[in-house]
């Protein structure tokens, strides 16, 4: 079966306040709880485009909507004093629990209004970073900690609010990388440093140790997934959508390290005024089977590989929404597809 041909674009969301229009956002946070989706902040380049230095923002909105036939029906939108972009979102009795810069924020739903509050202020500002939820305990960790890329890895207790720092992730520190939560174990697929990763790793909760996992790979080749969009399709399955590219980005990265001056501009520029096809970012749609321990491709993207994308899985049918698809550069599409097409052919 050819999944190109099952997805099919949807329409947008509004643009964020004070803008008129929508030239899309990548790494917002979402959740879905009570048959509702959550989903906010997110940022881009809406002054100027990043090759021409232009400044990064961090929006404000966070949405509560719910998909209806080929749009998104807005229940309520709320508008923070702050932005927000890079975080986590997990979901505990109902709430959601966002962990990013340096709070971990509590937003609830009651007669289909947000109500929203900091809920604890961390000692550190985190991004990138990867956040899952067990037993009322919110394991999060990876990413940056006051801009240092890093392999720190906490527990913080939602009844108590203890938050306390445990064993580090047991490898190169990272970024972006891909996780979720199988039974008691945490998964965590690449991410990127300098490198971009493509191996798996996974913190056994009880036992409080970490095992490698295998590598991500598809006929003998492996896949970075670095700021790939995410989400379970099933108690064993993890689907996945996007990624940069392993040899374009540790390319980038090692005359990022190297160049100075004139030269490293010249690069920037040459680097972000390439296409798409130059980035090359990962357009395998991937599924990953925890209890064997394996990856295979759905088949191929039919639009352009996104990263910073949202991920969600919603009544059988799976979106991917805005990200970036190409640095600097994002875009307003929402693609959707039925998930039992996408996976109907393609058992283990």
């Amino acid at each position: 079966m050819d999944t190109r041909k099952i997805w099919e674009k949807v329409g947008e969301l509004p643009p964020p306040t004070g803008f008129k229009k929508n030239i899309g956002l990548s790494n917002m946070f979402h959740a879905e709880i009570e048959g509702k989706i959550i989903i906010g902040g997110g940022a881009n380049f809406p002054y100027l485009p990043a090759v021409r230095n232009g400044e990064r923002i961090e929006h404000k909105d966070i949405l509560l909507v719910i998909p209806i036939d080929n749009t998104f029906h807005i229940l309520d939108k709320r508008e923070l004093d702050f932005g927000i972009a890079d975080g986590k979102a997990v979901v505990f009795n109902n709430i959601l629990f966002y962990i990013g810069n340096d709070k971990i924020i509590k937003i609830n739903i009651l007669n289909s209004k947000l109500h929203i509050e900091t809920y604890f202020t961390l000692p550190f500002s985190i991004k990138n970073c990867i956040a899952e939820q067990k037993d009322g305990y919110i394991y999060y960790g990876l990413g940056t900690i006051n801009g240092e890329v890093t392999n720190r890895f906490f527990c913080f207790n939602i009844f108590t609010k203890e938050n306390i720092e445990i064993i580090n992730f047991p490898a190169a520190p990272r970024t972006q990388a891909v996780s979720t939560i199988f039974n008691n174990d945490i998964v965590v697929f690449s991410g990127g440093n300098r490198t971009a990763y493509t191996e798996g790793y996974k913190f056994d909760i009880k036992k409080k140790i970490w095992q490698t996992l295998n590598d991500i790979s598809i006929n003998g080749k492996a896949i970075s997934l670095i700021g790939a969009g995410h989400t379970k399709v099933s108690e064993h399955e993890l689907l996945v959508i996007g990624g940069f590219n392993e040899e374009v980005w540790n390319d980038a990265q090692e005359k990022f390290a190297k160049l100075e001056g004139e030269e490293k501009n010249k690069f920037r520029e040459f680097y972000l005024s390439q296409n798409e096809e130059y980035f090359n970012w990962n357009k395998e749609i991937l599924l990953y089977n925890y209890n064997n321990d394996s990856w295979k491709s759905l088949g191929i993207l039919p639009f352009a590989a996104p990263c910073g994308n949202t991920l969600i899985l919603y009544h059988y049918n799976l979106y991917t929404i805005m990200g970036e698809i190409r640095p600097g550069i994002r875009t307003p599409n929402i693609f959707r597809t039925p998930i039992d097409k996408l996976i109907i052919s393609n058992k283990w």
